[in-house]
This record gives C-alpha cells, sequence and structure tokens, in this order.
C-alpha cells in the first residue's frame, strides 16, 4: 500500500510558474487539470516502487518547463516567433525594455536640461526618445529570434534539458510590497512639502518678493519639474520589478538610474545651486544653508547607496533560487 501523495513545494513551484502568464480567468481550472496530472502521474510511480522525491523530479522533468506547458493551455497565441523560443523572446524583450527604456529616458532628460532647454522640451524630447528607443529594441529583438527560429544549425544547438531545480521559489512578497509602499509615500511626502515650502509656505525676501528654501532660479527653470520626473520614473521601475521579479538587469539598471540621480543632485547641492540662502535668512537661521546642505547630501547618497543594495541583495536571492 502506497502513502498518499501530498504536494510539496516542487510542486507548487512548477505550477505558480506554469500559471504566471496565463489569463486570470483560466488559471482556476488549469491549476486543477495539472495539480491532477502531476499527482497521478507520481502516484503510478510511487506504486512502481520509485521513491517519492525522485518521482516527482521526474514527473516533472518530463513534463518540460511550466511555461511552454501552459503555452498548450493558453488562449493566447504564441506565433510571432514560435513555441519553442517564444517565451524565450518575451523574457529578452521584457529585462531589455524595462531596463534600457528607463536609463535613455531619464538620461536623454537630464542631457537635454542641461543643454539649457525648458522643462516642456526636456519631457518631449525623453518622452520622444524613450518611444523611438522602446520600438527600436522590439524590432531589433523581434528580427533576432525571428532569425534564430528560422535557422535549423542555431535550432539544434538547443539541446538543454530543463531541470525542475531551476524553477524559482514561491516568495511572499508582502513585506517588499510594505517597502515599495513606504519608499513611494516618503517620495510623495518630500515632494509635497518642498512644493508648500516654495509656495504656500513662502516668506518675504529683502526685495519684498516671496521666496522658498530652494534656489529661485532653479525653481523657475524647471529643475525640480526633472527631480519629479526622476521620481516618477523610479517609483515605475520598482513596479515594474515587483510584479516581474528582479534579476541582474534590473539591479544594473537601478545602479545606473541612482547614479544619474545622485551625481547632479549632488553636485547642485554641494556647490550651492540647490537652497536659497536669502530664505534662511529671512526666516532667521542663517547657518541653516550649511546644515540643510549636508543633510540633503547625506540623505541623497545614503537612500542611493541602500536602493542599490537592495536591488542587489534581491537579485542575487533569485539567482540563487534558480
Amino acid at each position: 500500500m502506497t502513502t498518499p501523495f501530498t504536494p510539496s513545494t516542487l510542486t507548487d513551484r512548477f505550477v505558480t510558474e506554469a500559471l504566471r502568464g496565463l489569463p486570470a480567468r483560466q488559471r482556476a481550472d488549469i491549476e486543477a487539470e495539472l495539480r491532477t496530472l502531476i499527482a497521478d502521474a507520481i502516484e503510478d510511480r510511487l506504486e512502481a516502487g520509485t521513491d517519492a522525491v525522485a518521482a516527482e523530479h521526474t514527473v516533472l522533468a518530463e513534463l518540460g518547463a511550466p511555461r511552454r506547458l501552459a503555452a498548450r493551455y493558453s488562449e493566447k497565441p504564441t506565433y510571432l516567433v514560435g513555441p519553442d523560443l517564444y517565451f524565450d523572446y518575451v523574457r529578452v524583450l521584457t529585462v531589455l525594455l524595462s531596463t534600457v527604456v528607463p536609463i535613455w529616458f531619464l538620461f536623454s532628460g537630464i542631457v537635454t536640461f542641461v543643454a539649457g532647454s525648458s522643462a516642456g522640451e526636456t519631457v518631449g524630447v525623453a518622452v520622444t526618445g524613450a518611444i523611438e528607443t522602446a520600438m527600436s529594441i522590439a524590432f531589433f529583438t523581434t528580427v533576432i529570434f525571428a532569425i534564430i527560429e528560422r535557422t535549423s544549425a542555431m535550432r539544434s544547438r538547443r539541446t538543454v534539458v530543463w531541470d525542475p531545480a531551476s524553477l524559482p521559489e514561491v516568495l511572499d512578497k508582502r513585506g517588499y510590497f510594505t517597502e515599495l509602499v513606504g519608499g513611494i509615500s516618503f517620495l510623495v511626502i518630500i515632494a509635497s512639502v518642498l512644493i508648500w515650502l516654495q509656495t504656500v509656505g513662502a516668506v518675504e525676501g529683502r526685495d519684498s518678493a516671496l521666496i522658498g528654501p530652494i534656489a529661485t532660479e532653479l525653481w523657475t527653470s524647471g529643475a525640480f519639474n526633472i527631480a519629479l520626473f526622476y521620481a516618477a520614473v523610479s517609483i515605475s521601475f520598482h513596479l515594474f520589478a515587483y510584479y516581474t521579479g528582479w534579476s541582474v538587469s534590473n539591479a544594473m539598471a537601478t545602479i545606473v538610474l541612482d547614479v544619474l540621480f545622485v551625481v547632479p543632485a549632488v553636485w547642485l547641492t554641494a556647490s550651492g545651486r540647490l537652497l536659497n540662502p536669502d530664505y534662511f535668512d529671512a526666516v532667521g537661521w542663517p547657518q541653516g544653508v550649511g546644515v540643510v546642505t549636508a543633510i540633503v547630501v547625506v540623505v541623497v547618497l545614503l537612500f542611493s547607496a541602500l536602493d542599490s543594495i537592495d536591488a542587489i541583495v534581491r537579485a542575487t536571492r533569485k539567482r540563487r533560487t534558480r
């Protein structure tokens, strides 16, 4: 008499990975079908005297990569590149679009703004450049995969046997989601406070004009809009990584985004171009310029470093599960 088979973490990981790209309305039925299929196949092997762990591993290996198995159930056609390479194509395209596009978006915006363009022109150039970059990436990636798919010599090299041990862990994202919400809330609060101090909370300066803590030239130039622009890109990037999972490419893109923000932010602050000394004189705290400057530099460096380290840790942790 054999002991009834109970799905283990490996089976759960297989089913979770298979369902990831399927429409929500199909998942419940397909999950039940997959679990029944796996359990029955393992029961047959157990009755034949095979060890439970070995039986499960063998059954999942015979089923093949879960994403390719899911393609048989999916209502979405995978004819663009072909079933053998389709999910590799989607994975590569996703990584490129989620890393190269936001980096180019931010980089082109900074370069255009430094060249003397207005905030509106800067955003327009950055958006246009990002769209063109995304279209180019999509086009050339599709062409390359189509060539590989249709080249028998290259196709014959795909001899790697899929192993269930490569399945990613089913991780609890609730902790990361809490951190993500906290980080977004922090950025929103900081931006709101600065806007309030610069507008509603402005004080009367030497020439009776209303001034805020941000240097007037910097504020009117639209540089603060570029900072908000960066914050929006950063939030979008982290939300994308939350839903698709971290990778080495995501981590590297995060580091590049952090550097593109830190360098100009620290330079503007340390060179005295960020804060308005007249504001601090008006509120009776002339030495506040130096104090706030030091705080801003430390906070920018610290949070950017923590963000980069966190991205590396998450990417490394996911890589170890494969």
